[in-house]
């Protein structure tokens, strides 16, 4: 059985989780700084019993109270459903499927908006071939065709933004580079990031119910530098924090779900 530490409110600083780091063999200092840069949320998974309470301890006693729960505990985050087209309507958000067919969003069911730009790597390979002459005493001259091949990992960010539907459900995702903005709004003044930031805000005015995660929040006060993500994983364990928060306090004492979240069920797709 594997633990996850979760982070409940504040989250800890690089010092005090160099600190708290040095209860456990397996993690360094260097650990820790990466932590504190890039883990929202969720702090550290793929623990055992025993360290997860270790590092639990320590960082409580560096002042940061943490949740420890067993990893399969964390909220599966659905199957996206890509995006290509939306439509703003003041009773609900339309998004098109592949086919081009329109699926009412009710605004009230959208439950988080979480965003932002994370490192994509994709390898291009060039292949070129060249024919040369060349010689030898035995065959005289001759022509042979030369191919080089070369590899080129191309290191680039993209902007997600991803729609969580009846307290994660359901789950729509579009790329800002590749999303026609103009069935939203005609904004082409603005650059790529402050259309995105932008499209959040109207969706924060429609569905004011919303949670944001970080980087949504960075996009809607026009501050993109703050969006940034290591990873489309480490984006995802901050939506997965999030929907574990959001589950919580959808639940009471007894442990059975509040009624706004027994009624909210996701819209059909045809």
């Amino acid at each position: 059985m594997s633990y996850a530490i979760l982070q409940v409110d504040v989250a800890p600083t690089a010092d005090q989780l160099k600190r708290a780091v040095k209860s456990l063999k397996t993690l360094t200092e260097a650990d820790a700084v990466k932590m504190a840069v890039e883990a929202r949320g969720i702090l550290l998974k793929n623990l055992s019993l025993e360290d997860s309470a270790a590092l639990q301890r320590a960082l409580q006693s560096e002042g940061v109270p943490t949740e420890m729960i067993e990893a399969n505990q964390l909220p599966k985050l659905p199957d996206a459903k890509f995006v290509r087209r939306m439509e703003l309507r003041p009773e609900a958000l339309l998004v098109y499927d592949p086919v081009g067919r329109a699926v009412p969003l009710p605004w009230q069911q959208i439950a988080l908006l979480s965003a932002g730009a994370v490192r994509h790597f994709d390898l291009s390979q060039t292949r070129r071939e060249e024919t040369v002459r060349t010689y030898d005493p035995i065959r005289g001259f001759h022509a042979k065709t030369v191919t080089d091949v070369r590899h080129k990992v191309e290191d680039d960010v993209k902007l997600l933004l991803d729609i969580f539907v009846a307290g994660g459900a359901m789950r729509f995702q579009m790329e800002a580079d590749t999303f026609p903005f103009k069935y939203c709004f005609d904004r082409p003044d603005l650059n790529l990031p402050q259309k995105l930031g932008l499209l959040i805000e109207l969706f924060a005015q429609n569905a004011p119910q919303a949670i944001m995660n970080h980087g949504a929040n960075a996009l809607r006060q026009g501050a993109p530098g703050n969006a940034a993500y290591a990873s489309k994983a480490a984006l995802f364990d901050e939506s997965t924090w999030l929907l574990w928060r959001m589950s919580r306090k959808e639940h009471g004492p007894s442990g059975l779900p509040a009624s706004s979240a027994r009624d909210n069920k996701p819209p059909a797709l045809p």
